[in-house]
């Protein structure tokens, strides 16, 4: 152990590192039990003189800020690209917002601190889409309540469909997250537009505490109540896999092999036959075919190339499906 945080009042409960690209570094965010965030300078930690003051002049050793504000557990950190903006969500039904820049600031320090609007539904996860434009949150009620950024107040937009309450988000894309529910199950859900893709996998009914990417991202790891630690591919979740270009491949050679065989046989009807007649009647058949395979493949023109999501969904059981399959 290189060093412990002085005992506290109350139990921690979620931690988050800050960018090193953020305005004081990248301190340690802390939030506890009571609703109180503190951060953690990690190098003054390494320091044996423990009675050192901080930057805020009254707090001793290496916690260089903290807020008392919320009134329940701190249940998520996110943070933006550049780290100078902190978001917190807690059971007390609202998210808080800490401008890291006027925090570090003695002058503008009672300035840093924002929250939202009272959602009257806990906050229990949160998670930042869109390029840094939303900020999601999953709620006790199984929402997800969806915030645009720099408008605080109220949500700009909530997706309700989860039984149970969202008790951990994890980010595939921009567009798309994993949701961890108290249903234990595991779903691949896509914001704006909105839509629940599928399930991904289960706990047995015990609820899922925590969602994480390994290294690669070719698995995700969940953790729930039921003691266990469970691994799910997630390998086509990656927008390089290529699973299907086998099945792919297969399909364009039995066309080929289609299309010669069914070429072939008028040819050689044609070439066969002595009657002008015959052979005029041939032509306006071929013709009529040709008309109609051009529709068919102006209506194939007219459909939509199927999304990374759509490709996603295809894999993945729905609510329904893994209902009856448990039965």
């Amino acid at each position: 152990v290189l060093w412990r945080l002085p005992q506290s009042d109350a139990a921690i409960h979620c931690l988050r590192q800050l960018p090193p690209s953020a305005p004081c570094g990248p301190l340690l965010c802390v939030g506890d039990e009571n609703g109180g965030i503190r951060l953690w300078d990690t190098r003054m930690c390494g320091s044996h003189d423990v009675s050192a003051i901080s930057k805020n002049g009254g707090r001793k050793g290496a916690c260089v800020m903290s807020w008392e504000d919320n009134e329940d557990y701190i249940s998520g950190f996110e943070h933006n690209a550049d780290g100078t903006t902190l978001l917190a969500s807690s059971a007390d039904c609202t998210m808080s917002i800490m401008d890291i820049r006027k925090a570090i600031n003695p002058q503008t320090r009672k300035e840093s601190f924002r929250q939202s609007d009272n959602q009257e539904d806990e906050l229990l996860s949160i998670q930042l889409l869109k390029h840094g434009k939303k900020v999601v949150c999953g709620t006790q009620q199984g929402v997800l309540a969806v915030w645009s950024w720099g408008i605080w107040g109220d949500v700009s937009d909530r997706f309700p469909g989860h039984p149970a309450s969202i008790d951990a988000l994890l980010k595939v894309d921009e567009d798309t997250i994993l949701t961890g529910s108290s249903d234990g199950l595991i779903r691949l859900v896509q914001l704006h537009p909105d839509k629940l893709l599928g399930v991904l996998g289960e706990h047995d009914g015990y609820p899922v505490e925590k969602l994480q990417f390994n290294a690669d991202r070719s698995f995700v790891g969940s953790s729930s109540h039921d003691n266990l630690i469970r691994l799910w591919d997630a390998r086509f979740l990656n927008d390089d896999f290529d699973g299907d270009e086998d099945d792919e491949d297969e399909e364009e050679e039995d066309t080929k092999i289609g299309g010669v065989v069914a070429a072939a046989a008028p040819s050689k009807t044609k070439h066969e036959s002595d009657d002008d007649w015959s052979d005029d009647e041939e032509e306006e058949e071929k013709d009529d075919d040709d008309m109609d395979e051009d529709s068919d493949d102006d209506d194939d023109g007219n459909g939509e190339e199927p999304t990374a999501n759509d490709r996603r969904s295809k894999r993945l059981k729905t609510d329904n499906e893994k209902f009856f399959e448990d039965l």
